[in-house]
């Protein structure tokens, strides 16, 4: 290694050491060298200038002046020994300083890059905190994985990793918990979900999907209990089952909801008539249930026609009720032209009792053309029911007194004649009603004869006498019946009941009465 300055080369030393032994050609020469290695050094040409001029003196002077020159080539050694000594110490102290303040230095940095190293690690925990709050903890992972690389004993580090560890755990069992959601395992998803709210009540949606489950589990059940009813004809079970679902879950399978609800109304419709076709309850009932079905396909032509039936049947026993007696025909006129046997027969039965009683009314303000007319068409229903005797047996009574009153006797006559054949009056009389049988013989007497119009009042007195021997028998009502219905069950008519019970208005008849329906023997 060269030396840095001049005092400091090896040469320097070597002139140093012949300055001292007075040998001054032999330290100039090592100087001469020294000025070549050191060009810009003055102190060495100073030097050089002196020692030569004292090796002049040297060879030239004696005595005093050479010694004199000696002691001041000694003092020049001795300042320029100085010197170096000062500089050298100067060189140290240098050094010394330079090492310290590289100390210093790399101190400093090192406190830049830690609190640098603090400052981006603090700043990464809170990303941390934050991407665990958004739930992304995969990415919450991996910044946790490069603070521990940055710097490992950062504060707080495990405390954070366990908090990332505990996030995942509840974010693995929510996963697992929709996995089993959207795989239909709802009990499964139920308990897991159930579990984190204990742990943590609002992590997430869990009370959101738990509300979900419960309505899934619900709708299942409903489903399962509908399709259940449905298999087993329990109709009314599988409607309210079907209702309920589509209220709860509108946008289950809603297709095939709907065709299940529809189905179900049909089936409950028709099954609650059977039986019990007449009743106005289950009527009502039905009628509800075909109206909810055309709800769902206004379009479908039969059961728009079984609801528009059991409307109409319904309104026409409504204005029975009301004497409104036209309206009555009216609306049995289509059902009976739709379904003769409607109601078991009672919309017929309905619809010849109006036909008597509008007839009555039209008697009573003297329109006996008018009347003739209902009691004929009264007939005609009456004849296309073979059950109905009693009925038809009425009608041509009724014929025949509106005949009487137009002044028709012998077509009167002939009427009475059809009744009482049809009443098998004359073994009646024999057997036990002898006034009845008279009047009957005395009728048929006067119309041999041709003598209609009296023959037309015996009959009259024979049917009458007839009616007060009529055979009887005794019903108690029960909830939800009428008359009508019971003149069609039985084969009887609501005049015949009426006149038998002293029964004013047709509708105050009540359950646990009791009545006598006639009927023919």
């Amino acid at each position: 290694m060269s030396a840095e300055t001049y005092f400091q080369h090896p040469l320097y030393g070597l002139a140093m050491q012949h300055f001292q032994e007075g040998n001054w050609r032999a330290g100039l020469k090592e100087v001469e060298r020294l000025i070549q290695l050191f060009p810009v050094e003055q102190e060495l040409r100073s030097l050089r200038h002196e020692l030569g001029f004292k090796a002049r003196l040297d060879h030239f002077e004696f005595g005093d002046r050479a010694a004199e020159a000696r002691r001041r080539i000694r003092r020049l050694v001795l300042r320029v020994g100085a010197a170096a000594v000062i500089a050298s110490l100067a060189y140290l102290a240098l050094s010394t300083y330079s090492d310290w303040l590289g100390q210093q230095v790399t101190a400093g940095r090192e406190r830049v890059e830690r609190e640098i190293r603090i400052a981006t690690t603090t700043a990464m925990q809170r990303d941390v905190e934050a991407l665990m709050v958004a739930g992304r903890l995969a990415e919450a992972k991996s910044v946790v994985d490069e603070i521990g690389q940055l710097d490992p004993s950062f504060p707080g580090l495990t405390e954070l990793s366990a908090d990332l560890t505990a996030a995942l755990d509840l974010s693995n069992q929510y996963d697992d918990a929709m996995q089993r959601i959207d795989g239909g395992d709802w009990l499964g998803a139920q308990s897991i979900l159930q579990q984190l709210a204990a742990a943590v009540p609002n992590y997430r949606d869990i009370n959101i999907q738990l509300t979900y489950i419960e309505r899934r589990t619900m709708l299942d059940n409903l489903l399962g209990a509908g399709e259940a009813s449905f298999a087993k004809g329990n109709w009314e079970q599988a409607v309210a089952a079907f209702e309920t679902m589509r209220t709860v879950h509108p946008q289950h399978e809603p297709e095939y909801i709907e065709a299940r609800l529809f189905d179900s109304y049909v089936n409950a419709a028709r099954s609650v008539l059977i039986g019990q076709a007449d009743s106005l309850a289950a009527l009502q009932v039905a009628e509800s249930h075909f109206r909810k079905a055309l709800a769902l396909r206004p379009q479908d032509p039969n059961i728009k026609r079984e609801r528009e039936l059991a409307g109409l049947y319904l309104k026409a026993q409504d204005d029975f009720d009301q004497s409104q007696w036209s309206e009555v025909i009216r609306a049995l006129e289509i059902v009976i032209g739709a379904d003769a046997s409607y109601a078991q027969g009672t919309a017929r039965q309905t619809l010849y009792d109006a036909f008597v009683a509008r007839g009555d009314f039209q008697i009573s303000v003297y329109q006996l053309d008018a009347a003739l007319s209902d009691y004929e068409r009264a007939a005609v229903l009456a004849e296309q029911d073979s059950g109905a005797v009693l009925r038809l047996y009425e009608a041509q009574i009724k014929v025949a007194e509106a005949q009487g009153a137009n002044g028709n006797f012998e077509a009167a006559v002939l009427h009475y004649r059809a009744a009482a054949e049809l009443g098998n009056l004359q073994a009646r009389g024999a057997e036990d009603n002898p006034a009845m049988l008279s009047a009957l013989q005395e009728a048929e007497g006067y119309a041999a004869n041709g003598n209609f119009g009296v023959a037309y009042e015996r009959y009259q007195r024979a049917t009458r006498l007839a009616d007060a021997k009529q055979v009887k028998k005794i019903h108690i009502v029960q909830e939800g019946e009428y008359l009508t219905l019971l003149a069609s069950r039985y084969g009887s008519t609501v005049r015949a009941i009426a006149l038998a019970n002293d029964i004013e208005n047709d509708n105050l008849i009540f359950a646990g009465q009791e009545l006598l329906i006639p009927v023919l023997p």
